[in-house]
């Protein structure tokens, strides 16, 4: 299994969880006022790991279809013949 690593210089941490967190939707309580149990880095990797798989599903989904219609044109064309 290979190892992703992201390096954030400790400076600029807090800034980019903040951002990334407010991009995503992160909210530090939850609904009714509750402290919200998933910490800021762990809602990021999780946010990560979810684009990542989305990615990854997407463009194989694409490449599918893609076969998919090149067999079925090549199929056409060799099955059905018109004169």
């Amino acid at each position: 299994m290979a190892t992703i690593t992201i390096t954030i210089p400790a400076a600029t941490t807090q800034r980019v969880l903040d951002g990334f967190c407010k991009r995503y939707g992160y909210s530090a309580t939850m609904e009714g006022g509750a402290p919200n149990p998933e910490t800021q880095a762990q809602f990021a990797k999780r946010k990560l790991i979810e684009h990542i798989k989305k990615a990854i599903r997407d463009q194989e989904i694409e490449d599918a279809i893609n076969v998919a219609a090149g067999t079925a044109g090549t199929s056409v064309d060799t099955d059905i013949l018109l004169s």
